[in-house]
């Protein structure tokens, strides 16, 4: 991998290193960058190209974290998706609460999360595409929202510790996201395309259930 240590804006010359090597890699120092706040996440939105943040200071740290948590657009920081992970396991109680400031300065939006998030093991038996389970994920209780803010939670689907997440639940969070779950509203994308991947155990056990390939894979290792 090539890494470039750079600022943003990033120099038009930095920028078409990955064009020529997509293994190319930016590091961007965030206090020296003129782009910094919501100006930066919305730029490296936009770009799309594989990169992290550098922070010398608590403060800039802390910025950046929250506007990532309020962002009503998809954009994938490393650091923040591992920063808010550890935040959300803490306030399961599943890790030794060391942010409790941070936590409860942004517990609203921290909350909002949280339930996204929750309602998504209903989402895991939707995939399945039976009438059975689909009517079983369509008993709970209806939100229809189209609202973006904070949607970086399907940042962290690709993300493997975040998975310990669900190692508790809150029953009453559990709801029917009807837009979220159906339409094509992740950059074009559905949920689906977020949730299918190789570090979602919830995926890789209830796919390998629903297409005979766990059953297949077992029946192999017990000949």
């Amino acid at each position: 991998m090539n890494v470039v240590e750079t600022t943003a804006p990033i120099d038009l010359e930095q920028l078409k290193l990955f064009f020529s090597n997509k293994e190319t890699f930016y590091m961007i120092h965030y206090e020296d960058s003129t782009l910094q706040g919501p100006k930066l996440l919305t730029y490296l939105g936009n770009l799309e190209i594989p990169c992290d943040i550098g922070f010398t200071t608590q403060e800039g740290f802390d910025e950046m974290t929250k506007h990532y948590l309020e962002a009503n657009f998809i954009v994938d920081i490393p650091i923040l998706k591992e920063r808010v992970t550890e935040l959300l396991l803490q306030m399961r109680g599943l890790i030794e609460p060391t942010e409790k400031e941070f936590i409860e300065a942004n517990v609203d939006i921290l909350n909002e999360w949280v339930k996204k998030l929750d309602s998504l093991s209903l989402y895991n038996l939707f995939t399945i595409n039976a009438e059975a389970f689909t009517d079983y994920v369509t008993s709970f209780p209806e939100d229809d929202t189209k609202d973006l803010t904070g949607i970086n939670w399907v940042s962290l689907l690709n993300y493997e510790r975040f998975f310990m997440f669900y190692g508790k639940s809150d029953w009453d969070n559990k709801t029917y996201y009807k837009s979220y779950f159906n339409e094509y509203m992740f950059k074009g994308h559905n949920l689906y395309s977020y949730w299918a991947n190789e570090n979602n155990p919830m995926f890789l056990l209830t796919h390998g259930i629903a297409t005979g390939e766990l059953q297949e894979k077992e029946n192999a290792t017990s000949i």
